[in-house]
């Protein structure tokens, strides 16, 4: 039976910003680094977390409430999987530092999250699949423009993916620290919002959040792009009516309405994952025959190849983000929702 969502709107109080995040790790910033205020640059320091260690110790000396970095010698890389959840964590305590925060320290915070929201965005950048523009051709050479798979042809192999999708091994704590992000507390009060103005479900708007933003409230629900102005990326140019500026819930609006996501009734399983890939692209599917990462990846269905640029396929890159079939398959098993029909 489909699921159909009622469009009711209902009144609720939001939640809590979100609580203190629990303490990260820090790798590769030996002690003389953060006693420099870890400069990027400065010595072995790679520039995330050298970065990362500056915003750190800014935020300490304003008294704010944020973990504590440990130090480790295991590694100098800024490699995604470990920095693009440090800096979300970071972000998340300077949210429960602002809660309790006098009104200088509040401000002192709130730059302080612009910064690492900054830094986020380049983590992003490096790694996330980017979405396609199917109107418009690429450059020479690139790869072509596909049409969308009728979704009834497509159907029943995504129910079978999703059937018999595992969550690998060495990914479960990695998987996990999305899908906590995905059911907490104050960030589901938000796309609950979202869900009772357009009746998008709350899980599908967060899926999409985590994929595109990471999970951050200061980016575009459409691509990632800051939210300080108009995207810039694919699709360029949204919200086009954006009232008022910098605003994330009418901007995340948009962005489901312009992939036409909006007031639908028809969100079983099936549908959501055809909608999910829509939202990224094709061609991984149709070009290059393999399960999209952006559905899979974590998972037993997806060993590598993706896009690492615009138009630039890799077959042997592997990413490093967790898919968004990956995620609803986690919040399935936990019992956060029940299973989609």
């Amino acid at each position: 039976m489909v699921r159909r969502l009622s469009c009711d709107r209902r009144t609720f109080v939001r939640g809590a910003v979100a609580a203190v995040a629990a303490p990260f790790v820090v790798r590769g910033l030996g002690s003389a680094a953060l006693a420099q205020d870890a400069l990027p640059g400065s010595g072995p320091v790679s520039p995330i977390w050298g970065e990362l260690g500056r915003l750190t110790i800014a935020a300490q000396k304003q008294g704010l409430g944020v973990p504590r970095m440990s130090l480790g010698p295991e590694s100098l890389s800024d490699d995604f999987s470990s920095t693009m959840p440090a800096i979300v964590d970071f972000m998340d305590s300077l949210d429960g530092a602002i809660a309790t925060a006098s009104p200088e320290k509040a401000d002192a915070a709130e730059d302080l999250k612009s910064e690492a929201s900054a830094l986020l965005g380049k983590v992003l950048a490096a790694e996330k699949l980017p979405r396609e523009a199917p109107e418009e051709p690429g450059p020479p050479g690139a790869a072509p423009t596909v049409k969308a798979p009728k979704f009834e042809d497509v159907a029943e192999k995504y129910r079978e993916l999703f059937r018999t999708c595992v969550i690998r091994s060495d990914k479960a704590s990695e998987v996990k620290w999305y899908t906590d992000k995905v059911a907490d507390p104050a960030r589901r009060a938000r796309y609950q919002q979202i869900e009772d103005e357009i009746c998008v479900p709350w899980y599908f708007v967060a899926i999409i959040h985590g994929m595109e933003c990471g999970f951050d409230f200061n980016k575009h629900l459409h691509n990632g792009d800051p939210l300080r102005s108009r995207t810039v990326q694919v699709p360029k140019g949204r919200p086009v009516t954006w009232s008022p500026p910098t605003d994330w819930h009418s901007s995340a609006v948009d962005a489901l309405r312009y992939d036409k996501f909006a007031d639908l009734t028809d969100w079983d399983l099936a549908r959501m994952l055809y909608r999910w890939e829509a939202y990224n692209g094709w061609r991984s599917r149709l070009l290059y025959n393999i399960n999209t990462p952006y559905l899979w990846s974590f998972s037993n269905h997806y060993t590598k190849g993706k896009f690492v640029a615009d138009n630039v396929w890799d077959a042997n890159a592997v990413s490093k983000q967790c898919g968004a079939a990956v995620m609803l398959k986690m919040i399935v098993e936990t019992g956060v929702i029940g299973q989609p029909a």
